[in-house]
């Protein structure tokens, strides 16, 4: 592979970290899916064997500085989220992808809960159904996502 398409999957990666961060008002706050997780995930579906858990740990390392969260948290999460999608991507792949939609939509719940359980002494967090709605949108975009970065990987000869 050349290095254009690893400029492709930084760029990529920048622009979710880029939106992940962006601030926007208490409504639609409610609705912002994890760009990260979504990038991540067609990532390490695409191209297991080049993109994994240290794209995954250092890219969480980046977003716990970006949004100024406890360090490590969001890498702990996301290479946690990409260990299972790496173990089966060759059944993920096979998926349609509303079946897909429903991976992610566990994978970025389990990302709500834990990121609840680690920060929650910390914080005055009331953990309710609305933390939640975060991660249906997340499983939401999946499809978009999943048809642009496919199409930037095959107008880019990635992988």
């Amino acid at each position: 592979m050349n290095w254009g398409g690893h400029l492709v999957v930084a760029l990529t990666l920048a622009i979710a970290l880029g939106l992940s961060s962006a601030p926007v008002g208490e409504p639609v706050a409610l609705l912002w899916p994890d760009w990260v997780l979504l990038t991540l995930a067609y990532w390490c579906l695409a191209a297991p064997h080049r993109y994994g858990l240290t794209l995954a740990f250092v890219t969480g390392l980046l977003q716990d500085v970006t949004a100024a969260t406890l360090l490590g948290l969001h890498a702990l999460i996301y290479v946690l989220a990409m260990y299972v999608l790496i173990a089966n991507h060759l059944r993920l792949r096979l998926m349609p992808l509303w079946m897909q939609s429903m991976v992610i939509l566990g994978l970025a719940g389990l990302s709500v809960l834990l990121q609840f359980w680690v920060e929650g002494p910390a914080t005055d967090l009331s953990a309710n159904l609305w933390a939640l709605v975060p991660a249906v949108t997340t499983a939401l975009f999946w499809a978009p996502i999943f048809l642009c970065l496919r199409y930037l990987r095959l107008h880019f000869a990635i992988a």
